[in-house]
């Protein structure tokens, strides 16, 4: 049963990391445009663009781990895994960012 749980646990964890990075570059990229920047623009935010960007990276990351599996020495293990989360947070970030900047045009989350 654990190791069943462990993809689960690992998506989970990269899902908060993912949508925290996103939010975090959102807010300072664009928060300068808005007067203040206050709790429901960061949850609108967080709904808007960093779910969409993060789930798919999260998914991307747990089946390339699945794959990385082999490696056995534990530092290069982790710094393969840095550098698969951050090229495929890049990657899905450069896909989507057609949708964030139409939804930024359409629907700003600092103008209400």
């Amino acid at each position: 049963m654990k190791n069943k749980t462990r993809p689960l646990i690992k998506f989970l964890i990269v899902l908060l990391l993912a949508t925290t990075i996103v939010t975090l570059y959102f807010v300072y990229s664009f928060g300068a445009l808005a007067d203040k920047v206050t709790f429901a623009a960061i949850l609108q935010i967080i709904k808007q663009f960093g779910l969409v960007i993060s789930i798919p990276a999260a998914i991307l990351f747990v089946l390339a781990d699945l794959l990385m599996k082999k490696i056995r020495i534990i530092w290069i293990l982790y710094f393969v895994r840095c550098m698969v989360f951050f090229s495929i947070l890049f990657s899905v970030s450069l896909v989507l960012s057609f949708y964030l900047v139409s939804n930024v045009l359409l629907d700003n989350p600092f103008v209400k």
